[in-house]
C-alpha cells in the first residue's frame, strides 16, 4: 500500500502543529479518556533549560500516576486506606521504612492486592502499593514535582488543577 502521495511532501519536515508547519521544540502531553483530560505543554527555544523540561515531565507523570493504575483496574483508594494507616504517625527515615516492610504478611499483604485488583493485575497493585508507601513517607524513586521545586526553586511549576484524591469539594 505505502505512503499516499499526498503526505510525502512532509518527508524531513518535522511538523508541531496541525498546519504542519515547525514553529520550534515543545513538550506536549495531551490525553482524553472517557471524562478525563489531562494537557500539559511547553513550548522551548535555545533558552529553555534542561530542569525546565525535567519540571514539566515531573508534572506530566504526577497527572498520569494514579490514573495508569485506576485504568489498569486497581482500587487505588484501598491501597490508599491500608498505606496510609501502615505510615500514621511514622517519619521519614529508613529504618521506619525497613520497618514497616519487615511487619508486613506475605499472606495478608497478598489478599490484599488481590482484593484491590484482582489476582492477574496483582503485580499492578504491588507497584501502586510501594509507590504509595514510599510517597507517604517522603520518599520519591523518581523525579517528582517536589523534588524539582527542592532541587530547582527558582522554577515555577505549575500546580495541577482539577480534584485532587484526598480533598474534600467545597459544600
Amino acid at each position: 500500500m505505502g505512503i499516499p502521495p499526498e503526505a510525502l511532501h512532509l518527508k524531513n519536515q518535522p511538523t508541531n502543529n496541525r498546519r504542519g508547519v515547525w514553529v520550534g521544540d515543545e513538550v506536549t502531553f495531551a490525553a482524553k479518556f472517557r471524562d478525563w483530560i489531562a494537557i500539559k505543554k511547553m513550548s522551548a527555544n535555545e533558552t529553555t533549560k534542561p530542569e525546565e523540561v525535567a519540571a514539566l515531565l515531573a508534572s506530566i507523570t504526577a497527572t498520569i500516576d494514579r490514573k495508569s493504575f485506576e485504568f489498569a483496574g486497581v482500587n487505588t483508594e484501598l491501597i490508599d486506606a491500608y498505606v496510609d494507616s501502615l505510615t500514621k504517625g511514622k517519619r521519614k527515615a529508613y529504618g521506619v521504612l525497613a520497618e514497616i516492610l519487615s511487619n508486613l504478611k506475605p499472606g495478608e499483604l497478598k489478599a490484599r492486592f488481590i482484593e484491590a485488583s484482582d489476582e492477574k493485575k496483582y503485580p499492578l497493585a504491588e507497584s501502586y502499593f510501594m509507590r504509595k508507601l514510599l510517597s507517604n513517607l517522603g520518599f520519591s524513586a523518581w523525579v517528582d514535582v517536589e523534588n524539582m521545586q527542592k532541587a530547582y526553586p527558582e522554577l515555577k511549576i505549575p500546580k495541577p488543577r482539577g480534584r485532587m484524591p484526598g480533598k474534600k469539594k467545597k459544600a
